[in-house]
């Protein structure tokens, strides 16, 4: 098998991005009379000359634009490797999109696999609020959330519009902002009248990754229903009433059916403070009574271990 010795010639040259050889600057007169690439390989095929244009430098291996041709047409001239070299620049951006839009749909590939092993639904909005990707979960749970308006995605039920497009606009604008970014939340209710739980945060937050499409993602839901009667979320009772994260913290341990005295302890605050901020939190949620709280957030639930597989 006769041996390529251009590759070798332009290594040892040492060139870069842009540099344009031929046989000349390669091999010797003697060599192209002689060697096997010459004399068994390029015979065979018709070929006599050829020329390079070295690209993507930056690869661990060599990268060239070659260009043969038949002997009885001559070497190549200088004006020819001057095309070449203006030619090779446009080659290789053409290579890099490609080399760029195969890693995306590898990672896409491997991306879409891991969401699809999640236990909750997943979706993925974009700018216009239309859904561009749902995981397995997702496929599954959002006929009994969501149906869709003028393409956009709605809540199934009309009371929970204004709840949604609050949740949506915040994300929006925390990410304008470049500051608040976590994960916020609201309950839907489902077409069977159970609640759900939907975290929204914007995609950007996941180095802005597509997923299955080429329409840019910007919003990330995550959704997984309550059980009543469960330890229940300080991060949802805050979104949900508008309350601090302590004073949630608070409610959701009252709502759970801790005394007053208990919750302080846990909390590691005084009875009376606590008392304080209970106070509060029935102006927020508008009831008078600690019974009254308790029916509130009982209707709450929880979503059991499943923000704890939020990305933070």
């Amino acid at each position: 098998m006769a041996q390529d010795i251009h590759a070798q010639r332009m290594i040892d040259l040492h060139l870069t991005s842009g540099d344009v050889v031929n046989d000349q600057l390669m091999v010797s007169d003697h060599e192209i009379e002689t060697l096997p690439i010459y004399t068994d390989f390029f015979a065979r095929v018709g070929f006599g000359w050829i020329m390079c244009c070295v690209i993507l430098p930056d690869l661990d291996m060599l990268v060239t634009v070659s260009v043969p041709r038949a002997k009885e047409r001559g070497p190549y001239t200088a004006a020819e490797m001057e095309t070449l070299r203006l030619i090779g620049p446009h080659v290789e951006q053409a290579l890099r999109i490609s080399l760029r839009i195969s890693n995306i749909e590898e990672a896409e590939t491997v991306l879409r696999a891991a969401l699809d092993r999640m236990d909750s639904g997943v979706f993925v909005l974009d700018d216009a609020g239309q859904s561009i990707y749902r995981n397995t979960i997702g496929d599954e749970v959002f006929p009994e959330l969501f149906t869709t308006k003028e393409g956009r995605v709605v809540p199934v039920r009309r009371e929970d519009d204004a709840r949604f497009e609050a949740l949506i606009a915040a994300v929006r604008a925390g990410e304008m902002a470049g500051a608040d970014v976590r994960p916020k939340s609201c309950i839907l209710t489902r077409r069977d009248g159970g609640r759900t739980a939907i975290w929204a945060m914007p995609v950007t937050l996941m180095n802005e990754w597509r997923i299955g499409t080429r329409t840019a993602a910007k919003t990330l839901l995550f959704a997984a229903p309550t059980k009543p009667g469960s330890k229940i979320d300080p991060a949802v009772v805050r979104d949900v009433f508008g309350l601090t994260l302590g004073e949630a913290r608070l409610a959701a341990l009252i709502g759970g059916g801790m005394t007053v005295r208990a919750a302080a302890g846990q909390l590691g605050v005084t009875e009376g403070t606590a008392r304080v901020v209970l106070k509060r939190v029935f102006g927020k949620v508008g009831v008078k009574r600690q019974a009254e709280l308790v029916l509130q957030l009982s209707s709450l639930g929880a979503v059991v271990s499943e923000r704890e597989t939020l990305p933070s």
